[in-house]
């Protein structure tokens, strides 16, 4: 699972990953926002395990990665 972030002003730009991953912490952009790519099964676990993570404000849960003008944003391990 994974999100795609862009900063909501135009003229902001997130130039670190810490940024675009406090992106989500402030916005409370929880997991049923998010895109999904796993099975049912799986989803559910990982949807907990993002959501707890955002809660507990928890940046080491994450990884963010940079693509042409937005963060795609993941838990690690995935």
């Amino acid at each position: 699972m994974h999100v795609n972030i862009k900063p909501t002003e135009k003229h902001t730009i997130y130039e670190t990953g810490d940024q675009a991953i406090n992106h989500v912490f402030i916005f409370g952009i929880y997991a049923n926002k998010w895109t999904q790519s796993a099975s049912f099964g799986q989803s559910i676990d990982k949807w907990r395990k993002i959501n707890e993570a955002i809660k507990a404000r928890n940046f080491d849960a994450f990884k963010a990665s940079k693509r042409r003008g937005y963060w795609v944003i993941e838990l690690k391990g995935q």
